[in-house]
């Protein structure tokens, strides 16, 4: 169409409109035909297609309120706005045709002359003046208004727009029909709709056109990588602003020099050309023109679009500050009509998706100062529509914009929402409609920490969640609504609980999804940058430590919290606790500032007895909190209310004197031009208000005071003046209506006794009270906070995610509690999923914040009933599936006890099955759902999860899974199902950590330990699990240094220890499948196997012997080679096998010590000596001398086996070990090293003849009992080291003192035989190798003989003598001396011996020794002998009375000196050194023993003929031992003199001869025979021919 149509069309209209105008002209105006007819003229000559002067027909036609007239007027109108032929923006002309005529047509309503219109403004005007007419002018007036707002050619703007608006709603409060109803409000949401989209559309505009200009080349962007470069371009040539100068030498990113101005802002060319205009570097014209296009072009690409998006902003905003202010019109607002479609209105706003303007700072403010006051009384009041729209549009507002009403949203729900909830005096609609709006709040996951943390967390906020919990609490546990004062049928309750425990799922769940989406899977746009930067500035030693300052403030919280706890029980401590968590600080204003800050906590009782204390802190701040109050502008009644209101009175009247005199003296100063004329009648004139109270609101006092009285009273008050009569009058009249002030738990007391009125009217009137108390606090509250400094609303973060735990911890209890009674509640099953649900997401939660959940696991556990299978239902089965599946999300948290009450269920599940498979029931009585057999996928996965758990809590698993094994096992009918998941659970956990795994089977091993043995069927299924396991775990490498094969196997000993012979048979089974099957894997574990063998060698049963015996064959056979680290303990238990009574075994052992040392050779490479020359050391042919050294420590006990079978009392056994172990040294101990050797002497040769001498000590009889066994080991034995010695003397020559201290004590022992053995050795030893010995050994050998001859000197002889033989002790000592004496003579022989070999071997001063020796054992035979009273007493105490004779030292006194002989002669020999005097002295010592013989003197009596008898038989038998000591000592050795030396001594030596000669021929014969063997011996003595050839020779030298 184009422009000459479109106008043709407008002017048909309007002709079409005159036409039908002029016919239904009204008859009182005659004249307005010309003036139609001037207007067609000028029409016919308008050549714009737009409404201008002619819109005065319209105005003028509508104010003459004719109905057809008005219809026609506003269908022409409709059509002209559709067709886009009316501009609002142009000007009013309609008075230029203003006549007198037309007066009262031009006299529109709201018509301001004096001011410029536009035709919109004046159409509006004239639309809205006519609404009120019939209903169809009213619609099709409405639809002209929409049309207006909608036709953007309009421009309606945002007065005309709040005009509309206005009108509509008035419209729709007036109307009586539906019609008109739902035309209004469908009116109303359009211009709603196309006011708010405009803007939304606008915001898209913008954002179209920048994606637009983006196709082409974003100028902005363009623009502004331009002036980076340019900052780069400054900094790099150190220049600022229009400071120039050259920087040739520098060039940029292209390579290019830098100019006089630097680079060109577009090509990056030199510039030596500068833009004043834009003050940038250029280079030329060109480059100046296109960064000039740029400029214009970014600064035009959003000019319009923000234009028209400001206007359609404005409209929006005006349109909602309209809304709001009309809430405020109380003249208006009389009709619940009328408000509900304000409300309606603005939640439609509100409820716009993507809403726009929630950030904008003038919706804000107007939300906060008009909306939110408004919405505390909507929804308080009694009509349900009203208080249900209030409560969306407040959740609405939560939703949208709860980072900028912060402090509102605590107040709705502190003083709204829970009032409402526990109010006794609100109806259950209302009840139900908070309930819902407040789960709709909570309905979004973040809503609930937030909550948390801005007001639970914040010292200045009034907790908030903890309340709405209690409150939750409160309604389904506690269970408030039965009470009588709520009037609440059951199921109003239940559905108010049901409401209530969908809020608490909603808070759970929604923590939940806070917990997996900031810590579980946290975005990457989470986080805290600015601490990672301010990180990555720290030293990499320093530690930086953050501190959330949220955590800072919740702890603050708790102790403000905990303080305001202990101030309502006892003021004093409590300042006392906040003061020492320094919460405030010690001044009273301070103090004061806290009281009025924390009302809501703090108790106003405990406030009044605080202000009331006498003390003088007391004092100062009851003067800082009064000072803190305003009472300007307040009358004294409603100041005094005020302010007790903040406290309660004290009761004392010295308290009351002082609060009332400092409230007197506050109110006159902010009060001077009051009515008072000092603060001292305000004093007084208080008191009497206080009166006046007490006696109106007193029970007790019956005649109650009268106005009049009141008036009386107060006369001459005010300094000698009257008050006002009228002022008085409303003094008395507000306190008769309500008191001053009531204390808190008196006013709790009447407002309970109030509401248990049964009357729904009266209840009415007490909500009405309650609401207006409610409102006026709230509205304080939001006036105070608003003039507070706001506080930040904290949006959750990765930081703030971790605050779910204290927040746990806060509501933990009482949610839990509420789930499970709700869930307990058969009444309430339509909710018991979300029961399930939400016990299973806040169990799931504890555990990971490590929150204690063993008290809640049990008491849900409990929840089950598993344990009355009659009362479970399906709802039951839910639960015990959904904490299956949960349990391995949450086992690092469950703890031991937690643990145990799961696995208690687990098992009663387990029962049940094997109840359900049974023929036999435990109880036929039992009824079994089949929903309860469960699959075992769903239990089997907690176990093998198991392995998910952390190192804690797989310890705390094991200690539950015993426990509950015990439980099994130990009851009338044992299941071994908890002791066959605790070996799956070890399998399943092999992987950990070695410690970590060491601590968990510990744990496993001592219930195993204990259980095992509680009856065979148990014991049989542990050892078979335990072989499983072991066949497991030997498949697994053992780490070196570890010894988890031996921790696995272990049971196993303990078990065979405790149990029958089937299980030691069926456990000796199992080792051998271990040894034959997985040898190859076996580490540790052979450790464990070797001594499962040796108890087995220990039994006493045949069988279980044979079993372990044949398990060891099998090892020795095929394994021997695997054995290599735990050698010690197959030695162990060949020790063992040796000493088993059967023979074949112990033999069998001596086979094996033979195989185990061939295997120890070869692997050291040491072949062993069979052929061994006498006279040569064997060399060493060691080929592997380092492995030798290593394998010389299993050698030592490995002989040791044999060592121990040394001393076996079967001979065979003992015969085949002694020759085993020293042709095994004879073999291999070439390759023994020095200290080796020692090892061998100490630990397994010496302990062969500790045993043999142990064996006499015992038992003196054995040589006796078993001369066979005596012979053979001690003869063997000596003779077998005594070769070992000589064949390795070089080697064991640093041993030479250990053998000749084990032959000492052998010489030492009590037994004769032994001791003769002993020293026959030793003579054998030092002749076989003391040619080899060295002057030291010499020395040693000397020592010996020196302390063997005084060891053996029998000393205990002269003991005897007046002591009883009948004592053991003196039994064992003349033994001892008995085998004393014997040894001692030997020891003499030998040693004669050894001089005669060996006397060029020892040193003068050896030989000294030795003779020193002899004289010393020599002087004490001759002292004993002398001793023939003492000898005669042992003779009489029974001593060897079989003898003839006095017991005595003869031949020790004989051989001693003659060996003292000896050695002189080898002085003489090898020293030359001749003592003569010791060869003659036994010469003249003959002699005069001949001569008392031949004197024969006589004694007196009977005893001394007795005495002098023994000694003259004793002087003969030392005679004849002189006798033979000349015949073999001393002749001899005279006889060997030289030449030389018998010269030297010939007269000397010729005449005791010659003497001697006399008696030689005297026969000493025994008293008691005839002819005895000694006298023949005697006779045949060759003492004269001796003397006779040595006379001679003498007599030849002379």
């Amino acid at each position: 169409m184009n422009r000459q149509q479109v106008v043709t069309k407008f002017h048909d209209i309007l002709f079409d409109y005159l036409e039908k105008v002029r016919k239904n002209i009204p008859k009182q105006y005659p004249s307005f035909k010309d003036f139609l007819n001037k207007m067609i003229d000028l029409i016919k000559f308008e050549r714009l297609p737009k409404l201008g002067k002619h819109m005065v027909v319209f105005r003028l036609t509508i104010n003459m309120r004719q109905t057809k007239l008005t219809q026609l007027a506003l269908s022409i109108l409709f059509k002209l706005v559709s067709n886009g032929f009316i501009d609002g923006r142009i000007e009013d002309t309609s008075q230029e045709f203003y006549t007198d005529e037309f007066s009262e047509l031009f006299n529109d309503s709201n018509y301001n002359k004096g001011e410029k219109k536009t035709i919109m403004d004046v159409l509006i005007n004239s639309v809205t003046s006519c609404l009120f007419d019939k209903d169809e002018i009213i619609i099709q007036g409405l639809k002209l208004l929409v049309a207006f707002v909608l036709n953007p050619y309009c421009y309606v703007t945002s007065q005309n727009l709040t005009r509309i608006i206005k009108t509509i709603i008035f419209s729709y409060t007036r109307s009586r029909t539906q019609t008109v109803d739902r035309n209004a409000k469908n009116m109303l949401y359009q211009i709603i709709n196309y006011t708010f989209q405009a803007v939304e559309g606008e915001v898209f505009t913008i954002q179209r056109n920048k994606r637009r200009m983006s196709i082409k080349e974003d100028s902005v962007s363009k623009l502004t990588q331009l002036v980076m470069l340019q900052l780069v371009d400054m900094v790099c040539l150190n220049k600022s602003q229009l400071k120039f100068s050259s920087q040739s030498d520098i060039v940029n990113e292209k390579k290019q020099p830098a100019g006089y101005f630097g680079y060109c802002i577009m090509c990056r060319k030199s510039a030596n050309l500068y833009c004043k205009d834009h003050k940038v570097p250029i280079c030329s014209f060109i480059c100046k023109k296109q960064h000039q296009e740029y400029v214009e072009q970014a600064q035009s690409t959003y000019s319009g679009a923000v234009k028209q998006f400001e206007e359609n902003l404005d409209c929006a905003l005006q349109l909602y500050d309209s809304l709001c202010n009309l809430l405020l019109n109380k003249t208006t607002l009389q009709l619940a009509k009328n408000q509900q479609i304000i409300l309606e209105c603005l939640l439609y706003i509100l409820e716009t998706p993507d809403f726009v303007l929630s950030k904008n700072e003038k919706f804000i403010k107007t939300t906060k100062e008009r909306l939110c006051n408004q919405l505390l009384k909507y929804c308080l009041e009694t009509e349900k529509t009203l208080y249900q729209f209030s409560f969306r549009i407040f959740q609405r507002l939560v939703n949208i914009m709860r980072k900028h009403i912060k402090h509102e949203m605590a107040i709705f729900i502190n003083q709204i929402y829970l009032n409402i909830l526990l109010s006794a005096n609100s109806n259950v609609l209302h009840k139900q409609t908070a309930l819902e709006s407040l789960c709709s709040i909570l309905e979004r996951p973040e809503t609930g920490l937030e909550f948390y943390i801005n007001y639970d967390c914040h010292t200045k906020h009034e907790c908030l969640m903890s309340k709405v919990i209690n409150t939750f609490y409160e309604i389904i546990v506690v269970s408030i609504y039965q009470k009588a004062e709520y009037q609440i049928q059951a199921q109003q309750e239940i559905l108010l609980k049901n409401l209530a425990i969908k809020a608490l799922s909603y808070v759970i769940e929604g923590l939940n999804k806070v917990f997996d989406s900031f810590i579980i899977t946290p975005s990457e746009e989470i986080g805290s940058p600015q601490m990672e930067d301010q990180n990555a500035l720290v030293s990499e030693n320093t530690t930086v430590m953050y501190i959330n300052p949220i955590e800072i403030q919740r702890q603050l919280k708790q102790e403000i919290m905990k303080g305001c706890q202990i101030f309502k029980k006892n003021p004093e401590k409590g300042i006392k606790h906040l003061l020492d968590a320094q919460v405030i600080q010690n001044d009273a204003k301070e103090i004061a500032k806290f009281f009025r800050e924390n009302q809501q906590q703090v108790s106003k009782d405990a406030i009044g007895a605080f202000l009331g204390g006498h003390q003088q802190l007391n004092i100062k701040v009851l003067s800082e909190f009064t000072d803190m109050l305003k009472f300007k502008d307040l009358t004294v009644e409603q100041a005094l209310r005020y302010y007790l209101d903040q406290f309660t009175l004290p009761g004392e009247a010295m308290q009351v004197d002082r609060v009332v005199q400092k409230f007197s003296d506050r109110y006159y100063k902010e009060n001077p031009n009051s009515a008072f004329k000092s603060s001292g009648s305000i004093y007084t004139y208080c008191y009497l208000l206080v009166m006046l109270q007490t006696d109106l609101h007193n029970p007790s006092v019956a005649e109650k005071m009268k106005l009049s009285d009141f008036q009386k009273l107060a006369r001459s008050i005010n300094d000698g003046e009257d008050l006002p009569s009228d002022y008085l009058t409303q003094t008395y009249n507000s306190i008769l209506k309500q008191p001053l002030a009531v204390r808190e738990k008196e006013k709790n007391r009447v407002f309970m006794k109030e509401s248990l009125t049964q009357s729904i009217r009266k209840k009415q009137d007490l909500f009405q009270r309650e609401k207006e108390a409610l409102l006026k606090q709230g509205s304080e509250l939001i006036k105070t906070k608003q003039d507070q400094h706001e506080t930040i609303y904290q949006v959750i973060n990765q930081d703030m995610a971790y605050l779910i735990k204290p927040f746990l911890e806060c509501i933990g209890k009482p949610s839990f509690e509420m789930f499970l009674y709700v869930f307990n509640n058969d009444q309430m099953d339509q909710v018991s999923n979300q029961c399930i649900q939400g016990l299973v997401l806040f169990i799931k939660l504890c555990s990971f914040f490590s929150i204690p959940l063993q008290d809640y696991m049990n008491t849900l556990i409990k929840a089950t009933r598993l344990n009355h299978l009659g009362l479970i239902s399906n709802k039951h089965i839910n639960l015990i599936k959904q904490i299956l599946q949960t349990v391995p999300l949450i086992g690092n948290g469950l703890r031991e006890n937690g643990w145990k009450s799961i696995l208690q269920m687990i098992s009663r599940l387990d029962e049940m099955r094997m109840i359900q498979q049974s023929k036999d029931n435990f109880d036929g009585n039992i009824s079994i759902l089949p929903e309860l057999l469960l699959e075992s996928d769903i239990i089997d996965k907690i176990f093998i999860q198991s392995k998910q758990l952390d190192d804690e809590a797989i310890q705390e698993f094991i200690n539950a899974l015993c426990y509950m094994s015990k439980q099994e096992i130990y009851q009338s009918h044992p299941r071994l199902y908890c002791l066959q998941k605790l070996v799956e659970v070890c399998d399943y956990n092999m992987k950990r950590v070695s410690f970590v795994w060491t601590k968990m089977w510990n744990i496993v091993k001592d219930h195993i330990n204990e259980v095992a043995v509680k009856e065979k069927k148990v014991a049989m299924f542990t050892v078979d699990s335990l072989k499983q396991l072991s066949i497991k775990f030997l498949q697994k490498d053992e780490l070196y240094d570890f010894q988890f094969q031996r921790d696995v196997l272990k049971p196993f000993e303990y078990i065979f220890l405790q149990s029958n012979l089937d299980v030691k048979e069926f456990i000796l089974s199992c080792i051998n499948h271990l040894v034959l099957n997985h040898k190859h894997n076996i580490r540790s574990g052979w450790r464990m196997i070797f001594g499962l063998i040796t108890l087995g060698l220990k039994e006493e049963n045949d069988k279980i012997c044979k079993i372990a015996f044949q398990i060891l064959s099998q090892i020795m056979e095929h394994n021997l080679d695997l054995l290599q680290d735990v050698f010690i303990d197959l030695i162990q238990t060949l020790k063992i096998l040796a000493g088993n009574n059967q023979e074949d075994m112990a033999l069998k052992s001596i086979d094996f010590t033979i195989q185990c040392l061939g295997y120890l050779s070869n692997q050291a490479q040491i072949i062993p000596k069979l052929n061994w020359n006498e006279f040569e050391e064997p060399e060493a042919t060691v080929r592997n001398a380092s492995t030798a050294v290593q394998l010389e420590k299993i050698w030592i006990p490995l002989l040791g086996v044999l060592s121990g079978l040394a001393g076996d009392k079967r001979n065979k056994i003992q015969a085949k070990s002694m020759e085993t172990l020293f042709e095994s040294l004879q073999q291999f101990g070439y390759a023994f090293s020095a200290e080796f050797w020692k090892m061998v002497f100490s630990t397994v040769l010496r302990p062969i003849f500790d045993e043999i001498q142990f064996t006499f000590q015992q038992n003196h009889s054995v040589a006796n009992s078993n001369n066979d066994w005596f012979k053979d080991s001690c003869k063997k034995g000596f003779s077998l080291i005594i070769n070992l010695m000589k064949r390795y003397f070089q080697k064991l020559r640093g041993l030479l003192p250990e053998f000749l201290k084990l032959f000492e004590n052998c010489i030492q022992n009590q037994n004769v035989k032994l001791a003769k053995y002993s020293i026959h050795s030793v003579k054998n030893m030092i002749i076989k190798i003391g040619m080899m010995f060295n002057e030291e050994e010499w020395e040693q050998i000397v020592q010996f003989i020196d302390r063997m001859i005084r060891l053996t000197t029998p000393t205990k002889l002269s003991s005897f003598a007046n002591q009883s033989l009948t004592s053991s002790r003196m039994r064992n000592m003349i033994e001892d001396c008995f085998t004393q004496c014997t040894a001692q003579l030997l020891m003499i022989q030998i040693s004669i011996e050894i001089l005669q070999h060996f006397n060029q071997k020892l040193n003068l001063q050896q030989l000294l020794i030795i003779e020193n020796t002899f004289l010393y054992s020599y002087q004490f035979a001759v002292q004993f002998n002398s001793q023939i009273e003492q000898r005669y007493l042992i003779w009489k105490q029974g001593v060897l009375q079989d003898m003839k004779f006095l017991p005595g030292l003869l031949k020790q006194e004989r051989e001693a000196y003659g060996c003292m002989i000896i050695i002189k002669k080898y002085k003489l020999k090898n020293h030359n050194i001749l003592d003569i005097d010791s060869l003659i002295a036994p010469i003249e010592l003959f002699i005069k023993k001949h001569e008392i013989i031949r004197s024969n003197t006589q004694l007196y009596d009977e005893q001394d003929q007795q005495i002098q008898k023994l000694k003259l038989q004793e002087i003969e038998r030392e005679t004849q031992n002189y006798r033979q000591l000349l015949d073999t000592y001393i002749l001899p050795t005279l006889s060997e003199l030289d030449d030389k030396h018998l010269k030297q001594y010939n007269k000397q030596l010729f005449l005791i001869l010659l003497k001697t000669m006399n008696y030689t021929n005297d026969i000493i014969l025994c008293k008691d025979c005839v002819r005895c063997q000694k006298c023949l011996q005697q006779e045949k003595s060759n003492l004269d021919q001796q003397i006779l050839q040595l006379v001679q020779k003498l007599y030849d030298l002379k």
